[in-house]
């Protein structure tokens, strides 16, 4: 039954959309939360600015946020250009943020620093 379950849910996972996405990318994982990024949705604005959809799974809250993300990679900045909180389990929105947040830093450790890495580099 634990075999069957595991596999339905891996059905939904990759059968569902999250922004459109279709190639979603681990990046990292810490306690029950879950990094990626969507490969497919990686658009190049220039050599150094780069556009992605990203999702962080939260599992214990059954929640998935996900997020166009503007990345400067010679700055080493990030900005939020709009979030969505769904339900992990349905996939069904449950609040949209449109606004843009203003660009933060990011570390070449961080999960960002990471998701940044493996867009440029692969991995």
């Amino acid at each position: 039954m634990k075999k069957f379950l595991l596999i339905l849910a891996a059905t939904i996972f990759f059968s569902s959309s999250i922004c459109a996405a279709e190639n979603l990318k681990f990046i990292d994982a810490m306690d029950d939360t879950g990094y990626y990024y969507d490969a497919d949705s990686v658009q190049t604005e220039n050599e150094n600015v780069f556009r992605v959809e990203m999702a962080v799974i939260k599992a214990s809250l059954n929640r998935m946020y996900t997020y166009d993300v503007l990345i400067t990679h010679t700055s080493r900045t990030y900005e939020i250009l709009s979030s969505k909180i769904l339900s992990y389990d349905t996939r069904a929105v449950l609040e949209t943020n449109n606004s843009r947040r203003p660009p933060q830093r990011y570390s070449p450790k961080s999960e960002m620093g990471q998701m940044v890495q493996l867009i440029l580099y692969g991995d």
